[in-house]
Formats: structure tokens, sequence, C-alpha cells
């Protein structure tokens, strides 16, 4: 039993690592941060959950700018969901909570009780119980001292559930994520402000024409 225990970790650790490798290489091959999230997502997903999403604050807004699940169908099921439902941004829980606080959170259970709470009315709750959601983690996306965003992990109909070792796992694949993320973002911002200051001296330059 010990020898098949540690044959599992083993396995396990490799798999681990693999995953970090593969992740390493997608997050260093673009400088597009929308890119860049959502095929970090799409890696996550089977591999460390059924549903992967990365939310962004955005001009003040949380944005959801990846979202990954196997079945295509399903990712625009969901996307319709969350514009009819769009999360309270001063929830006591969830995305917008991780934001705010920097704080992880691990849901190894979510029970019925949890969906009526969080469902906004009755159509929603029929909803979110057919996506099945079993275990949950939400982790922040954060970089130079500040929280930007938060990367979430979900497990459905793959029967997974979370614990604290998954959790770290998860905590640690996002600060990978953040750095990656946070320089594709201020890359464009830079790129942004090379484009608006061309625009500028070029009417500038048509006014003293």
């Amino acid at each position: 039993v010990n020898l098949m225990r540690d044959v599992t970790a083993a396995r396990r650790r490799e798999e681990w690592q693999r995953f970090l490798g593969d992740a390493g290489e997608i997050m260093n091959a673009s400088l597009d941060f929308e890119t860049t999230a959502q095929e970090l997502a799409q890696l996550v997903v089977p591999r460390l959950a059924d549903w992967c999403s990365v939310d962004v604050v955005d001009e003040h807004d949380l944005r959801q700018v990846a979202l990954a699940h196997v079945d295509p169908d399903r990712v625009q099921w969901a996307r319709e969901i969350r514009e009819r439902y769009p999360p309270d941004p001063d929830g006591p829980t969830g995305t917008p909570n991780v934001v705010r606080t920097g704080v992880a959170e691990l849901y190894e259970e979510i029970p019925d009780e949890m969906l009526e709470a969080g469902a906004q009315d009755e159509h929603h709750l029929e909803l979110i119980r057919k996506a099945g959601l079993a275990s949950a983690m939400i982790v922040p996306l954060a970089a130079r001292g500040r929280t930007f965003g938060a990367l979430t992990f979900v497990a459905a109909e793959s029967g997974r559930r979370y614990g604290q070792a998954d959790l770290a796992q998860a905590e640690d694949v996002a600060r990978r994520a953040a750095l990656a993320i946070d320089n594709a973002r201020l890359h464009h911002d830079a790129q942004q402000a090379r484009r608006d200051a061309e625009h500028a001296a070029s009417v500038s330059a048509r006014l003293h024409a």
C-alpha cells in the first residue's frame, strides 16, 4: 500500500512539473494578455479543472477575459448566464471578494444551499444547478503589490474535490500567471501610449503645416 501511495505521489509530482512547464511556455509565448489568459484557461481544462476562468479589473469593472470547458457549447452557455446575471461587485464571497481582499477561497464541497444563497432568482438557481458545480477554488492574480484579477478552478462532471494541496498548486499557477498577464498588459499600455503620441504628433503637424 505504501509503495502504491509513493508511486501515485511521484506520478502526481511529475504531472504537476509537466503542467508548469507547459504553462510557462504558454505564458511566455504572447504579449497579448487576453490570448495568454485564454490559452492558460484551456491548459487548465481538463488537467486541473472542468471549468477555468480568468477575470481582471478593467477600468474599475471586473471583466471575464477567459473561460474554458471541454465543450465549446457549454462555454457559450456560461457566458450568456454571466451576461444576464453578472456577479455582485460587493458580494461577500466569490470572485469580486477575492479581488477586493487578495485572499483565496476554497470550496471543498458546493452544497445546494450555497447555490441557493448565490442565486439572484429562481431561473438563475435552475441554471447554476445545471452546471453541476461540485468543488471550486478562486485565487487572486496579483503583481507589483496589487490584486488585479482572479483565477477560478471549478470541478463539476469529473467528480474532483479540491483540498488544501490543490489550493497551494492553484496559487502557484496564479502567481506565475499574474506576472505574465501583468507584463503583457504593461506592454499593451506602452504600445497604446506610443500610438496615441504618434497620432497627436501627426495631428499637430497637420495643424501647423
